[in-house]
C-alpha cells in the first residue's frame, strides 16, 4: 500500500474511540481526504495530540485502494489560526467555511483553486478582516470554482442586463430574473440591484472599500443561503452561527 504526503486543512474530527479519531481534510492536490488517526488522542503519539479544526497539517498517510479510510501515520501542524480560534464570531465563520467545503465537495476529487480560496479566507479572518466581507468573498468565489455561481448581472430568461432598483432572485432558475420576466421558481424573492452587483464583485475577487450596511449584509446572506439550500437540499448546521457572527438574527 503506497504512502502519500499531503498538505491539508482539517475540516472535521470525530472521536472514534478513547484514543483515536476519524479526521476529514481538504487538500490542494487530492481534494477531500478521510483518514483514521489511531492513537491521536494519546499524549505520546505521532500526531502530538488531537487534531485542531481548521489547522493546516503536513500529512503522511497510507492510501487505501478500497472504500476504507486512509490510515494516517504522521501529521505535523504547519499553520494554526490562534486569533480566529480565540474569537467566537470568527471561529463560527471558520467553521462555516469548513462545513461548506465538506458539503460541496466529493471524496478524492480536487477542485482547482478552492484550497487557496479557503486559506485566504482563514487568513482574512485571522488578521481581523470584516467577517461579512470574508465569508461572502469565500462563498461567491467558491461557488464559481465549484460551478454553482448564480447569474447576477443579466436576466436568466430575456438575457437583458439587470439594472436598478431591484430584480427577482430565483435560486432554482439560476439566479437573477428581471421584473419583466416572472420566475418559475416558487422560492423567488425581490432583492436590490446593489446586492446582486455586490455578489458579482465578490465572485470576481473584489472587496468592499467601506463597511457594508446591515441591510446589504442581510440581503447577501439571504441570497447565498437560498443557493446552499437549493444545491444541497439542506441548511448547513453552522448557518445560524455565521448569521450571528455577522450581526444578523439567527
Amino acid at each position: 500500500m503506497p504512502f502519500a504526503r499531503t498538505e491539508a486543512m482539517c475540516l472535521r474530527a470525530i472521536d472514534y474511540s478513547e484514543t483515536s479519531q476519524v479526521v476529514r481534510f481538504y487538500s490542494r492536490e487530492h481534494g477531500k481526504i478521510s483518514c483514521i488517526a489511531k492513537g491521536s488522542k494519546r499524549r505520546k503519539s505521532a500526531f502530538y495530540g488531537a487534531f485542531d479544526l481548521l489547522g493546516v497539517y503536513d500529512l503522511i498517510r497510507i492510501e487505501k485502494q478500497t472504500d476504507a479510510l486512509d490510515i494516517l501515520t504522521q501529521a505535523e501542524i504547519l499553520r494554526a489560526f490562534p486569533n480566529l480560534a480565540a474569537d467566537y464570531g470568527r471561529f463560527s465563520a471558520g467553521c462555516y467555511v469548513a462545513e461548506f467545503v465538506d458539503a460541496f465537495t466529493a471524496e478524492g476529487i480536487a477542485v482547482e483553486g478552492l484550497y487557496d480560496i479557503v486559506l485566504g479566507t482563514l487568513d482574512r479572518l485571522e488578521t481581523r478582516g470584516a467577517i461579512p466581507d470574508a465569508v461572502f468573498s469565500f462563498e461567491a468565489r467558491a461557488l464559481r470554482v465549484l460551478g454553482f455561481a448564480p447569474r447576477a448581472r443579466e436576466c436568466g430568461f430575456c438575457r437583458k442586463r439587470i439594472g436598478p432598483p431591484e430584480a427577482y432572485f430565483a435560486p432554482r432558475d439560476g439566479g437573477a430574473v428581471c421584473l419583466s420576466c416572472r420566475p418559475r421558481d416558487e422560492r423567488r424573492f425581490l432583492v436590490r440591484w446593489s446586492a446582486l452587483e455586490s455578489m458579482a464583485r465578490f465572485g470576481e475577487g473584489e472587496m468592499p472599500k467601506e463597511p457594508m450596511k446591515e441591510r446589504l449584509v442581510d440581503e447577501l446572506r439571504r441570497i447565498l443561503d437560498s443557493i446552499v439550500v437549493v444545491q444541497l437540499d439542506k441548511t448547513l448546521r453552522s448557518t445560524p452561527f455565521v448569521r450571528e457572527a455577522m450581526g444578523l438574527r439567527r
